[in-house]
């Protein structure tokens, strides 16, 4: 148990023409980063965290959703941070010129290890939310390291549920994802591959953009922290039919 005395999360403030700056790389490159985003303190806590979850589960892949599941481990401060949120209400007036909505998060920690490394990677997928974070916690230093990859911005918004359910579906299949992993092998552009940096903050657009990460050696851990915000569907009375189903 972490002892709540110890929290104090330090994050830097980031100005409105550093947003832009970062908006634009996004368009740009495909996605972001802002070095040294986690404290070293605040992110040993995260750490630590990991290895015991890592213990716990006999090292085997172990997931955890939402800031309950990862409480007094400084995730889940991040995700009500004012300096945290902001970043993501601004990146959204700029990307779509609208009003944020309230930002709150699909929040994902993923822990790769074991037999888990390679089954859940190289699953390439569009993400149900206009913004994602990604936060490095925990990265093998050598061998394989689970690189993140993408094709960027590879659609826009769609207006209907329907059509975006169209493009998940067309992608996640053993075809396209086959023609991917083989577009990955060859390292060329489109694709970009990033090797992740623990503490560093990358952001991307996960609705627009096809993703996945490269396993990790199964004796090693690769664990991310992801904050998913604004589902352009939120709202689609199809998308709540199907749910019901």
């Amino acid at each position: 148990m972490i002892d709540d005395a110890t929290i104090n999360m330090r994050l830097p403030v980031l100005s409105d023409s550093a947003i832009q700056q970062m908006f634009d790389e996004i368009n740009t490159n495909g996605f972001c980063c802002v070095p040294n985003y986690i404290d070293a303190k605040d992110l040993q806590r995260m750490q630590g965290f990991v290895s015991g979850a890592v213990a716990r589960s006999e090292h085997e892949y172990v997931v955890f959703r939402g800031s309950e599941a990862v409480l007094g481990t400084g995730m889940d401060e991040l995700a009500t941070s004012a300096e945290f949120t902001s970043i993501f209400s601004r990146l959204y007036t700029l990307a779509l010129g609208d009003a944020p909505p309230q930002v709150t998060f699909y929040q994902i920690l993923r822990c790769l290890t074991g037999k888990g490394a390679a089954s859940n990677s190289l699953i390439f997928h569009y993400d149900s939310y206009l913004i994602t974070a990604l936060i490095p916690v925990t990265i093998p230093g050598s061998g394989k390291r689970g690189d993140f990859l993408l094709f960027p911005n590879t659609r826009k918004v769609r207006a209907f549920y329907a059509t975006n359910l169209v493009d998940k579906l067309l992608l996640d299949n053993r075809v396209t994802q086959f023609v991917l992993r083989r577009l990955a092998q060859a390292r060329n552009p489109p694709l970009v591959r990033v090797p992740m940096v623990p503490g560093n903050l990358y952001l991307f657009w996960g609705y627009r953009s096809i993703h996945t990460n490269e396993p990790c050696d199964p004796d090693s851990v690769r664990a991310t922290a992801l904050y998913h915000f604004a589902d352009p569907h939120a709202n689609s009375s199809l998308k709540a039919s199907l749910r019901q189903s």
